[in-house]
């Protein structure tokens, strides 16, 4: 089934109020798209290319900005002019305050670990001359209008249960505010950040679905490994697009 567009998602928010509200329903919408994404990388928010950002020689750090990222999907230190490359482990705030504490007392180099905050990476070391950081990102996506479909084509329950709250909230109506939230994020988002609800069916659809297309595992007898497995990956848009990886 095709996704719903903004118009359809909202004629079920009236449904479910009785209300009209054009303007809230309109924001709400893609605020919800923007809940959703902050809590999970899905397929339809991952761009098809790469984008490369040039590191200046002795820094510790490069904006993204540009590419308005949510996640980082995939991060490569490469060599701006030359063949080789390397990925960017990426870590979080915890890591980084006990294992690097401050990058520029490390030995400039080749930085092994990264760690994205606000549009900006930042490096385990100084960078040395000629490196460049290449990133896949997602990105927040928002309705067009109202013939636009939901850019995510499993959040579109999520989306009217999320605005069918919201436009109750705004009435005042707050048993069927919280009925509703309770719907679209389960029992304990607001209390733990714990996803529930129709959120949580959407992101594990989405998860399915790539792993059917990620994923492969490689032959679990010794006696099978010897020989091995061939995969050619056909995935548009995925890092190892074109290539025979082999697995033993």
């Amino acid at each position: 089934m095709a996704a719903r567009t903004r118009l359809q998602i909202k004629a079920l928010v009236h449904s479910n109020t009785g209300r009209t509200k054009e303007t809230l329903e309109n924001s709400k919408c893609d605020s919800a798209l923007k809940v959703a994404i902050q809590n999970h990388a899905f397929w339809e928010t991952i761009t098809d290319t790469y984008t490369d950002f040039a590191i200046t020689e002795s820094d510790t750090s490069v904006s993204i900005s540009s590419t308005s990222p949510e996640h980082v999907i995939t991060a490569t230190i490469v060599e701006t002019s030359g063949s080789r490359n390397a990925p960017l482990i990426l870590k979080n705030r915890v890591w980084w305050a006990k294992k690097v504490i401050n990058a520029s007392d490390n030995h400039q180099g080749w930085p092994r670990y990264g760690m994205y905050i606000n549009n900006t990476m930042y490096f385990d070391r100084p960078v040395m001359s000629g490196l460049s950081l290449r990133v896949r990102v997602s990105t927040t996506q928002t309705f067009t209008d109202d013939t636009t479909t939901c850019p995510i084509g499993a959040l579109d329950i999520f989306v009217e249960e999320f605005v069918t709250a919201e436009v109750f909230l705004a009435l005042g109506q707050m048993d069927s505010y919280y009925a509703w939230r309770r719907k679209a994020l389960g029992g304990k988002y607001d209390a733990d950040g714990t996803i529930g609800g129709s959120l949580l069916k959407a992101i594990n659809f989405d998860k399915f679905g790539l792993g059917e297309e990620l994923e492969m595992e490689p032959p679990s007898r010794f006696d099978d490994a010897r020989f091995g497995i061939s995969i050619l990956n056909n995935i548009t848009g995925h890092e190892r697009y074109g290539f025979t990886d082999w697995w033993f």
